[in-house]
């Protein structure tokens, strides 16, 4: 379980990833501009792998999706610097995470889709095999390949 000064549970927290595919828990923090933590978005990290990855979910007042997204929970995005100092480096560190990504151009993986599937880039499009029924899906913005998943 991560611990560190600067988790109050309002915040800065961790919660239980409810994803398999996430390694352990998830840190969810939120900007310290406001008074009310309830009605500000929540950035979340988590270590799937070795890669860090983060999504940004609305208020906790509004719920944990985006009215303009077309699926449900944002996707997990990789984190191309993690950070090397403070207390997400420290969550990445105790979770398995590498500080320093190696460049794999034949696949490189850019993110996490719902069930866990690796999305990639190559050159200018986005790719991922959809777990549900092995479709291979691809497009040149992540907003695109999310309205092909969940059509």
């Amino acid at each position: 379980m991560f611990e560190h000064k600067n988790l109050d549970g309002q915040w800065n927290k961790t919660i239980p990833a409810t994803d398999s595919f996430v390694n352990g828990e998830v840190l969810e923090c939120r900007d310290t501009v406001g008074e009310e933590p309830a009605k500000i978005s929540r950035k979340q990290y988590a270590v799937i792998g070795d890669l860090l990855v983060e999504r940004c979910l609305p208020p906790e007042s509004i719920g944990d999706t985006w009215a303009h997204d077309v699926g449900q929970l944002p996707w997990w995005g990789a984190v191309m610097n993690p950070p090397h100092a403070g207390m997400i480096a420290d969550f990445n560190s105790l979770n398995g995470g590498l500080q320093r990504r190696n460049l794999d151009v034949a696949h490189h993986v850019v993110g996490y889709a719902a069930a866990g599937e690796e999305i990639t880039l190559l050159k200018t499009v986005y790719s991922v095999t959809r777990a549900s029924d092995g479709k291979e899906l691809s497009a040149p913005s992540m907003l695109e390949l999310r309205k092909l998943y969940y059509a």
